[in-house]
């Protein structure tokens, strides 16, 4: 976004915290979304893995090298 395009078209920038979701709203349109191949959920995911690995998938978020994993309880 140019300085011109911020004041010229009205334009404005919009900070979020944790996504600022509303759950209620939002997940039903991401599934729809997903469920007609608009949102590809698996490329953003970066690795499904046991809980006991825990530590090692802390470690890969905090290094950089993971950004989304699913954690799946034992069982």
């Amino acid at each position: 976004m140019t300085q011109v395009s911020l004041v010229g078209e009205g334009k404005a920038l919009l900070g979020s915290y944790m996504g600022s979701s509303i759950p209620s709203r939002d997940v039903p349109r991401y599934v729809s979304l997903w469920r007609a191949g608009r949102l590809p959920v698996e490329a953003l995911l970066t690795s499904v893995n046991p809980l006991s690995e825990i530590n090692a998938l802390m470690d890969e978020l905090a290094s950089g090298h993971a950004v989304r994993q699913i954690v799946v309880p034992a069982g």
